[in-house]
């Protein structure tokens, strides 16, 4: 079974969150209190040193998870924890290829297997994925698409022909934490996806409140949202105090609950 392939119809919530931030010990406690407002889906990011699809926020981060020496091995091994407190919610991987190369292909996806639904290979080439979703169809974890507004008709049809778990909609073309979200650009190239494939389309990338979540909800016809930038932006509004972050992350997360 995956959990992925359970979604409910409409007002899909995925969280993301960087593996590691902003030290292995406080990176479990955020998770923790990720999970316990049981999100359809979380989405694990791996450091990565060079995160070019980031915003500041989340490459900042990635930056402080590094510092304090998390590895690769560490964030599954965290995420393998964090499975044990939950079998409702869908676990997803996000992160960039060279993480997996350096890790190990086969090794990665076998140390995967059975602990996460799906996975989000920012800069795997559609071109160049067949090796790769083989190996992760094998082990049923679906390789999450990625598609953009600069995503034209023709190649929109190829990625979405096999598309599984959900589709990653990019509200904006740029960075993660984009400003401006516009709600009649994202309806009407939401529907159009939704014309060509039955696997439900997630909007991310600028959602930072409870009125960006309400009006994609009510404004498109997206399925859901993914929210990450705007989790971090939290810790460092709150000056990087734990304590009163995770305060802030608990009243933020309940706000987005749509």
């Amino acid at each position: 079974m995956n959990r992925l392939d359970n979604l409910p119809s409409k007002k899909i919530l995925s969280l993301f969150m960087t593996c590691g931030f902003p030290n292995l010990t406080h990176s479990k406690k955020i998770f923790q209190e990720i999970l316990s407002h049981q999100p359809n889906i979380i989405e694990f990011g791996l450091p990565f040193s060079d995160p070019m699809a980031d915003g500041p926020i989340i490459q900042e981060s990635s930056k402080i998870a590094l510092k304090s020496k998390i590895t690769t091995k560490q964030s599954l091994n965290l995420i393998k924890q964090l499975r044990k407190d939950s079998n409702q919610t869908s676990f997803v991987i996000m992160c960039y290829l060279n993480t997996v190369q350096k890790y190990g292909i086969k090794k990665f996806i076998s140390d995967i297997k059975g602990i996460v639904d799906g996975i989000i290979l920012v800069d795997l080439p559609f071109e160049e994925e067949a090796e790769t979703k083989k190996l992760l169809d094998k082990s049923n974890v679906h390789l999450i698409k990625l598609i953009s507004p600069m995503t034209d008709k023709i190649r929109s049809k190829r990625l979405l022909k096999e598309a599984k778990g959900f589709i990653y909609y990019i509200s904006a073309t740029g960075i993660t934490g984009s400003n401006k979200l516009d709600y009649s650009e994202i309806s009407k190239n939401v529907s159009s996806l939704k014309k060509l494939t039955k696997t439900p389309v997630l909007v991310g990338f600028g959602i930072k409140s409870k009125k960006d979540a309400l009006a994609i909800s009510k404004k498109t016809n997206a399925d859901g949202i993914i929210i990450g930038s705007a989790l971090i932006q939290k810790y460092f509004d709150a000056k990087m105090n734990f304590n009163k972050y995770i305060i802030s992350l608990r009243k933020f997360i309940n706000e987005v609950k749509i």
